[in-house]
């Protein structure tokens, strides 16, 4: 019973009888007892069936792009994360400080363009092998470390509710290449791999130190993001000597601390027979733009995969009715569990509003019945 009819009236109680007022009861019990039955997961219980490929009340959901020019300010950053997360009801939080924030320490100067612009790299502090030995030692409370520290902090603690936050930490390769530039690297690594692991040796110290602060103080995970795990950039045993070992120094060391922890793939061709034994929880790559699809990759891991929108395609120019379509084909793919629907990387800003309200519709509209 619904609206008006779920109320009686004194004198209409009286005139049912005994047995009629029992009969309502019975059947008011039963409906109680089916709400209760039906009662949505919160947050945090639909992202954590869903790591463990259960089924869920419906499909779950992560959303993030930049706040360019707003987030190297703790309490804005803090503040726009929530309001996104609130406006699409996300089932976690993806903290996103500027892309740069791992590398100002060590002297990248900023070309701050301003308006929707993300900042770039205006000036590398590397330039010669021998730079990396000079790196000096950072801790990971101090510097642009701590901003991104007090901003995760003002978040959790202005947070309406208990939603999980996972905070960006970049792969110490990745580092390296925002302090050197591609090619920089690409030749430092292979005429004098002695200076980089020395370099890396520091970065990885600090990264690893970060990852395990941010946790401490309340992160449910990492979202660790590699911008080298491509074919065609590293070999494969360049990617294991300066990448894998270094990354699952990072990853090994947090563990046992969280419960949440996303490798991000960035870009095209990822090396994933190199990074599927990863100690991760879920894997977000660009499965729309790049592929392989999640089907393919459901085929090859167990582990949660986040993805299914097209951030640069179907979400900036595609109609709502193409939005709603490919999110219902995500969930179908991998016959809905162990998903999270999410973009490939950040998604594009200039995505119409109509389209991102559409992706929380179409979300709303997988609810098991």
């Amino acid at each position: 019973m619904t609206g008006d009819r779920d109320c009686l009236s004194r004198r209409q109680f009286i005139g049912i009888g005994a047995a009629g007022a029992a009969t309502l009861a019975l059947r008011g019990m039963s409906s109680f007892a089916t709400a209760r039955r039906k009662q949505p997961l919160t947050h945090r219980e639909r992202i954590a069936k869903a790591l463990a490929l259960e089924e869920t009340d419906r499909m779950p959901f992560g959303f993030w792009w930049h706040f360019p020019n707003q987030d190297r300010s703790p309490r804005r950053l803090a503040r726009l994360s929530l309001e996104l997360q609130q406006k699409l009801d996300t089932d976690f939080i993806k903290f996103s400080p500027y892309g740069l924030y791992s590398v100002v320490d060590w002297g990248v100067v900023l070309d701050v363009r301003g308006g929707r612009e993300t900042p770039v790299e205006g000036e590398y502090p590397i330039h010669g092998p021998e730079d990396w030995r000079s790196l000096r030692r950072i801790r990971p409370d101090e510097g642009e470390y701590l901003i991104v520290l007090e901003a995760q902090r003002i978040a959790l603690s202005d947070r309406s509710v208990d939603v999980p936050l996972v905070q960006t930490v970049f792969s110490p390769l990745t580092s390296c290449l925002k302090m050197a530039g591609r090619e920089i690297l690409l030749e430092h690594i292979r005429e004098r791999p002695d200076a980089v692991h020395a370099g890396l040796e520091i970065i990885t110290e600090t990264t690893l130190g970060f990852a395990l602060e941010a946790v401490a103080r309340g992160a449910d995970g990492l979202f660790f993001a590699t911008q080298t795990a491509n074919e065609g950039y590293l070999t494969g045993k360049e990617y294991d000597d300066f990448v894998k070992r270094y990354d699952l120094a990072v990853l090994e060391a947090v563990r046992e601390k969280s419960w949440f922890n996303i490798l991000h793939l960035h870009g095209q061709d990822v090396m994933f027979d190199h990074v599927l034994d990863y100690p991760v929880q879920a894997f977000n790559y660009h499965d729309r733009e790049s592929g392989p699809a999640l089907a393919d990759l459901r085929s090859r891991t167990n582990k949660i995969l986040i993805g299914g929108i097209a951030e640069n395609t179907t979400l900036v120019e595609g109609a709502p009715e193409e939005v709603d379509a490919e999110v219902r084909e995500a969930w179908d793919q991998v016959n809905r569990r162990g998903l999270i629907l999410g973009p490939g990387c950040v998604a594009n800003l200039d995505a119409p509003e109509t389209n991102v309200l559409q992706l929380r519709r179409s979300v709303e509209s997988t609810a098991a019945l």
